[in-house]
């Protein structure tokens, strides 16, 4: 069983725990504390609940004060906390690293939640960087057992301590690889964290089903290649804008079928831009099989990350930033339609290039100058169901192609150059554009060379740039093979219809 908070406790206790989450959720993705105390539901003592909470030496002071003023914030706002008075410090210390929150007062007698503020090399295996790998170590194992087990794991009712057996950490430390932390290390926390693992093993089990899982805690392989590919592929990345490997994706710890885990490894490294990388572990997070068209084939449901936000009495499970089996099945659904793309290409009708990705009109990208008559701004823009969000720049294309492994990808020409003028680039322009739509064929493009040439010239410098660079695009797709042509455009297709947000998927445990 987990720690049971009685009833008319809770929403002090609750509210306690969110403020500190609050007020710690920059330091560290865990609250480190040690639940001391808490008493049944008949209790007259005075110290209903007692707990420890572990921060740096010279936040101690800060955290208290911080804490305090969250809780009367809330006060003064009339909301409803379960909290009648914050109480800081001592009556013989008031600048003692303590508060005292009274939940209700029986005549002159107050009851209260106390709360000590500790600095982290004073907790043993309760503070530091050092017990975070323990604690997030802890639940790795703990959850490696209730899937051996079969079974919720429940502790010992009257000796939390005993929770589990030597033989169960022994079996469990199989399934679990986490450098630099011992099974002895774990038994020695306090039993509030073991009630917390086994709360959070037992919900964990019950959201994800399967079995063959390994647990990873700071591993050497798949952690770390997860680690190289977030310093390699979104780091730099201009469309991200994520500095930090934790805005990307906070997992503590992983699940990974241990049968996969090579071939996990192999495709993770062969991610280079940000979408397929999110996409990647979309396909890797997914119940369902998708059916993969456009390059290699991605196991389901095999590989999982876990944020363990805070402990506290109860537990929740809560997916963030996943997408859809049936968006993972249409992304996997994007080919480039050659006969498609060929069939729609106009001469002297628009300005347009057209690059399908699918059979109908909508499964397109547009490719033309949005910038009007007297400038260049050639974009490829994803029509259909994304079109409001789906706006590529030519540059962007071109980088975005080049991250992807791709060479030789053509520019734009200069806007320039493409100006109804005599002369020997503005004709280079001209020839390029015939020589173009002579080796497609559309089927408005009829007439001598001459004619051709000369309804070329009489175009609007803004036709001869965006019918160029589309053209020139379309030349460079046709040149690759259909499986590379297929992975451009997923690629494309990826960056086009993704939210700005570029974070990963991952369960948040809170």
């Amino acid at each position: 069983m987990s720690v049971v908070i009685p009833n008319r406790n809770e929403t002090s206790f609750n509210s306690l725990l969110e403020a500190l989450d609050n007020v710690l959720s920059d330091e560290s993705n865990i609250v480190l504390m040690d639940l001391k105390k808490v008493e049944d539901k008949d209790s007259d003592k005075t110290v209903q609940i007692a707990l420890k909470v572990f921060v740096p030496q010279a936040k101690r002071t800060t955290t208290r004060d911080m804490v305090a003023s969250y809780l009367n914030d809330q006060l003064d706002k009339g909301i409803d906390i379960g909290i009648e008075e914050v109480r800081v410090g001592t009556n013989s210390n008031p600048y003692k690293e303590q508060l005292d929150l009274v939940i209700r007062k029986i005549g002159s007698k107050a009851q209260v939640i106390r709360v000590e503020i500790k600095p982290t090399n004073s907790g043993g295996s309760g503070g530091g960087s050092a017990a975070t790998a323990i604690q997030e170590s802890g639940m790795a194992l703990f959850a490696a057992i209730r899937y051996l087990k079969n079974k919720d794991l429940e502790c010992h009712p009257e000796r939390p301590e005993d929770c589990l057996t030597d033989d169960d950490y022994i079996e469990g430390m199989k399934h679990v690889d986490a450098p630099g932390v011992t099974i002895e290390e774990i038994k020695s926390l306090p039993s509030f964290w073991k009630n917390s693992f086994i709360l959070g093993a037992n919900t964990i089990y019950n959201n994800i089903k399967g079995s063959g899982w390994e647990f990873l805690r700071g591993d050497s392989l798949i952690e770390k290649e997860i680690s190289n590919r977030f310093t390699k592929v979104v780091k730099p990345s201009k469309e991200a804008n994520i500095s930090q490997e934790d805005k990307w994706n906070p997992s503590d710890i992983w699940m990974i079928k241990k049968s996969e885990k090579t071939n996990i490894l192999d495709l993770l490294r062969q991610e280079t831009t940000v979408d397929c990388l999110n996409n990647f572990l979309q396909m890797t997070f997914s119940d369902e099989t998708v059916i993969v068209k456009s390059g290699k084939s991605v196991p389901r449901k095999s590989l999982i990350g876990i944020s363990l936000k805070k402990l506290g009495a109860t537990a929740r499970f809560k997916v963030q930033n996943k997408i859809g089996v049936n968006r993972l099945k249409k992304v996997e659904g994007v080919l480039f339609k050659k006969r498609e793309t060929l069939a729609r290409l106009k001469a002297f009708t628009s300005i347009d290039v057209y690059f399908n990705h699918g059979t109908s009109k909508t499964d397109s990208f547009q490719a033309r100058n949005f910038a009007g008559a007297n400038k260049g701004d050639w974009k490829l823009e994803l029509k259909g169901e994304f079109a409001a969000m789906g706006k590529v720049q030519g540059s962007l294309v071109r980088d975005l192609l080049k991250k992807a492994k791709f060479s030789d990808i053509p520019n734009e020409p200069n806007f320039t150059d493409c100006k109804q003028v005599s002369g020997k680039k503005e004709e280079s322009i001209t020839n390029e554009i015939y020589e173009l739509l002579k080796k497609f064929n559309p089927s408005d493009f009829k007439g001598t060379e001459d004619e051709l040439k000369q309804v070329i010239r009489d175009k609007g410098a803004s036709y001869r740039y965006s019918k160029l660079s589309g053209l020139r695009l379309l030349d460079w797709f046709i040149g690759l093979t259909t499986s590379e042509a297929n992975r451009a455009m997923k690629e494309l297709y990826l960056y086009a219809s993704s939210q700005s947000d570029k974070s990963s998927v991952y369960y948040k445990m809170f």
